[in-house]
C-alpha cells in the first residue's frame, strides 16, 4: 500500500525512512458487497477503494443445476467459458481497479450462499454426479471464472440450507485447487462447520485460512459466544455485525468489535452489506482498523500523531514516514475530515494535510504542534504526507565499509541499529551518513 522509496538527499532535504521499516498491514476489515457494486459503477469502485476495508466479499455467485454460475440473473460463466462480459462489460475492470493503488482493499471473495440459495444443494448433486474433475463443467466454470477475474482469491461458503459434510469438502478442495482460498461464514450448526473445516484441511491444510462468525440476524445470538467457534488450525476469526442493525451508531457497532477484540476471542471484523449510499464505509472502516489494529507503527517510527478532537482530544492516529491517500489513512485508522489537531513526536518531523483524497492540490504544512488546525483543513484532510528532516544536517557520506563497533549506528529516521550486519542502506554512524553495501 505503502509508496516510500528510499532516496539519498543534500543536506536539509527530506528522507524517507527505508521499506524493510515500514509495519504490516494487517487483514482485518471486510465488507459483504451486493449488486450494488454494478449498479452504482464506477462511483461504488471508488468509494471501495477509498473506505479503507481491507477485504471485500462479493455477494454473491450462484451455481445452477447444471454448473452454470449466474448473479441476481445474469450469467458470469457457462459451458467452461466466461461470458459475463456480455451483460457486464466494465466487471473485469473494475474488480482489477479494486486492488490497484491507491486502494485499501488488499483480497476479494466471491460468496457462494446464503439464505434462500440452493447452490450447495445443486453442488452436491453436481459432484455425486460427476465428481470433480477437469472435465466436469462445476471446475471448468470455476477455471474459466478464475482465468478471467484473477484478482478474486477465495471463495466464502455461506452454506444455510445444505449442510453436506462430503460434498461440502470436495467442492473447496476443488477451488484450492483452481487457486481459491477458504473462509467460511456460518450463523448456526456449529459442529457441521468445524467437522467440514477439518475434512478439508487434511487435504489442503492451508485451504481454509479465515473463520467469519455472524452476529446478526440468525446468528444475532453468537454475539456473546464467538469464541465458542473454535476450528482447529484456523486461528484468523472474525466477527461480523450488520451495519443497520438494532438502529445501532457506528460508535455502538464500534463498542462491539473493541469487546470482541479485548476479549481476545476475534482478530478482525466484517459489514453485512453494502448495497446502498445509506451508511458510511469510511467511518466504519476506520473505526474496525484502529479497533483491530490494522497497523501498529514502532515507536521509533512514529513521527507525527493526529487527532480527532481539538487540544489533542478524541481518538489518536500515529504515523512514520510517508504518503498517506483517503485510503492509507483510513487503513492506519483515521477517519476522512477528522482531524483537528496533530503533534510533532520527533525534531525534524513535519506534516503536509491536503483536503484532496490523494496528496495533491492546496495544502498546509505543520512542523509544529498545533491543537487547533485553521478553518480551512480543521475536519476537511483527506490525505497526508508525513516527512523528516534530519535535524543533525549533515552532508558528509562515506562509499565504504559500515563498521557495527561500540559506536551508535542510526537509520535516517533516528532509529538505532542493533544489528550486527544491516541491510543495505544509508545509515548516520560517528557524525557521517555511510552507504553501507
Amino acid at each position: 500500500m505503502k509508496r516510500i522509496n528510499l532516496i539519498l538527499l543534500s543536506v536539509l532535504t527530506l528522507w524517507q525512512i527505508p521499506v524493510e521499516a515500514q509495519p504490516e498491514i494487517k487483514n482485518v476489515s471486510g465488507v459483504y458487497v451486493g449488486g450494488h457494486i454494478r449498479r452504482e459503477r464506477p462511483q461504488t469502485i471508488t468509494n471501495l477503494r477509498n473506505s479503507g476495508f481491507t477485504y471485500a466479499l462479493l455477494f454473491n455467485v450462484s451455481v445452477e443445476t447444471d454448473g452454470t454460475l449466474t448473479t441476481d440473473g445474469e450469467t458470469i460463466c457457462k459451458n467452461g467459458e466466461y461470458v459475463f462480459q456480455k451483460t457486464q462489460p466494465n466487471y473485469q475492470k473494475d474488480i482489477k481497479n479494486l486492488k490497484t493503488q491507491p486502494t485499501s482493499i488488499q483480497r476479494l471473495e466471491i460468496v457462494i450462499g446464503g439464505w434462500g440459495n440452493e447452490s450447495y444443494n445443486r453442488i452436491k448433486a453436481l459432484i455425486n454426479a460427476n465428481g470433480t474433475g477437469k472435465n466436469t463443467m462445476l471446475y471448468k466454470n470455476f477455471k474459466a471464472l478464475k482465468e478471467a477475474v484473477p484478482e478474486i482469491d477465495a471463495v466464502n461458503n455461506d452454506d444455510e440450507h445444505c449442510y453436506d459434510l462430503e460434498t461440502g469438502a470436495k467442492f473447496h478442495i476443488m477451488m484450492y485447487d483452481l487457486g481459491y482460498k477458504t473462509t467460511l461464514a456460518p450463523y448456526t450448526n456449529r459442529s457441521y462447520w468445524q467437522n467440514l473445516c477439518t475434512k478439508i484441511r487434511a487435504s489442503r491444510s492451508q485451504a481454509v485460512d479465515r473463520v467469519m462468525v455472524q452476529c446478526y440476524d440468525g446468528g444475532a445470538g453468537n454475539v456473546n459466544q464467538v469464541g465458542n467457534w473454535n476450528f482447529t488450525g484456523v486461528s484468523d476469526r472474525h466477527a461480523g455485525l450488520m451495519y443497520y442493525s438494532n438502529d445501532w451508531s457506528v460508535e455502538k457497532n464500534m463498542a462491539q468489535f473493541q469487546k470482541w477484540y479485548d476479549d481476545g476471542v476475534a482478530k478482525g471484523g466484517f459489514v453485512w452489506v453494502y448495497n446502498s449510499e445509506e451508511w458510511d464505509l469510511n467511518a466504519w472502516a476506520s473505526g474496525m482498523n484502529r479497533v483491530f489494529k490494522a497497523v501498529v507503527v514502532p515507536e521509533e517510527d512514529a513521527m507525527i500523531e493526529v487527532f480527532s478532537d481539538k487540544n489533542f482530544g478524541g481518538y489518536s492516529v500515529k504515523l512514520p514516514v510517508g504518503t498517506y491517500t483517503k485510503a492509507d489513512m483510513a487503513v492506519y485508522g483515521i477517519k476522512a475530515n477528522d482531524i483537528e489537531s496533530i503533534k510533532m513526536l520527533k525534531e525534524g518531523a513535519s506534516a503536509r494535510l491536503f483536503r484532496s483524497v490523494a496528496n495533491t492540490g492546496s495544502s498546509m504544512l505543520c512542523k509544529v504542534d498545533r491543537k487547533n488546525i485553521t478553518t480551512t483543513y480543521g475536519n476537511a484532510v483527506n490525505s497526508i504526507t508525513v516527512m523528516y528532516e534530519d535535524p543533525v544536517g549533515i552532508n558528509q557520506i562515506d562509499n565504504g565499509q559500515l563498521t557495527m563497533d561500540n559506536s551508535s549506528v542510526y537509520d535516517l529516521s533516528g532509529r538505532k541499529i542493533n544489528s550486527q550486519s544491516p541491510r543495505k542502506g544509508i545509515y548516520i554512524q560517528n557524525g557521517k551518513k555511510i552507504i553501507a553495501k
